[in-house]
């Protein structure tokens, strides 16, 4: 079957066991995998991705390379692993001017830097366009898989919702960003949140969105569980850019690329997380709650399955 009818997901579903160890700290196709040592998780993560397909309109190469770490960060984050280190795998044109791949690297050095990790060297190797693979390692005392039960709350962390799928549009619309400022943050600068640690402990389960926030809870879903969405974040800045609270709504579950975090949460554990998370600044946006069944809702209306998909 070619990769075109089979579909990303299936085809993860069919390659993520092949190789895994059966007593891994998370199960194979999750956000990250790892191996215990000494008692303690090491996380690791892979992204790869092509320049053109990330760069959005008025990015150069120090924000594309800072975008690269920070995707690879946020599954270890998702996975409650503090960022260690990153490697970098570059494709680079052999005319490419030397300034473009110093920015590159220097962007990927700075996210790592501002993430308390470092940038370890990596590889280069020439190619018909440029394109990049960034590894992470991280190290987590208790990893947080993706895991639900009906009756867990539903909360999102962060404040790029919406905003990350308001400056893809705009990339596409050619639209100024002008009188934005936190859109055009989220769009080219989203570092993940290292406050996340500080919730250890507590969540069931967590996974990072990245493809959209409507197929994240998809994939919840396939845990077992019925998501039902009592409200979204809509932000005023993105209320004003897409003009309606509809096309608003549709930023919040369909842009992608937030690198934020979806967690689960036992009711028991509200209160303490809560405290936690205004303790380190992280915010946190109560969206619903799991339930028995299968399926994502909002507000009792079906929330339609789509998102990003390399195939």
């Amino acid at each position: 079957m070619r990769l075109k009818d089979l579909g990303e997901r299936a085809l993860l579903a069919r390659l993520a066991p092949l190789g895994y160890p059966k007593e891994a700290p998370l199960p194979p196709g999750d956000d990250a995998g790892g191996v215990w040592a000494e008692g303690r998780a090491w996380l690791l993560k892979t992204d790869g991705f092509l320049y053109r397909e990330v760069a959005l309109r008025g990015m150069g190469p120090f924000e594309v390379g800072f975008r690269g770490v920070s995707a690879t960060a946020s599954d270890l984050l998702a996975k409650m692993g503090r960022p260690l280190g990153f490697t970098l795998g570059l494709f680079l044109p052999e005319d490419l001017e030397e300034a473009f791949a110093v920015d590159l690297v220097r962007g990927a050095a700075e996210a790592a830097r501002r993430l308390g990790a470092f940038l370890l060297g990596g590889d280069t190797n020439r190619g018909e366009e440029v394109a990049l693979a960034v590894s992470g390692f991280a190290l987590a005392e208790a990893p947080l898989p993706r895991r639900a039960r009906p009756g867990d709350l539903l909360y999102l962390a962060g404040n790029r919702w919406g905003r990350t799928g308001a400056a893809i549009r705009a990339h596409y619309e050619g639209r100024s960003l002008e009188g934005f400022p936190e859109i055009r943050e989220a769009g080219f600068c989203p570092l993940p949140r290292l406050e996340l640690l500080a919730l250890s402990g507590l969540p069931r389960g967590s996974l990072d969105s990245s493809d959209g926030l409507a197929e994240t809870l998809w994939q919840l879903s396939e845990l077992g569980v019925r998501v039902e969405l009592e409200a979204l974040p809509l932000y005023p800045d993105v209320l004003a850019f897409a003009g309606r609270e509809e096309e608003a709504l549709e930023l919040v579950l369909y842009g992608g690329e937030e690198f934020e975090a979806v967690l689960l949460l036992p009711p028991e554990a509200e209160g303490e997380a809560l405290e936690r998370a205004r303790g380190a600044g992280l915010p946190l946006f109560r969206a619903g709650r799991v339930e028995e069944g299968q399926g994502v809702y909002l507000r009792g209306e079906a929330v339609p399955r789509k998102g990003y998909a390399h195939f």
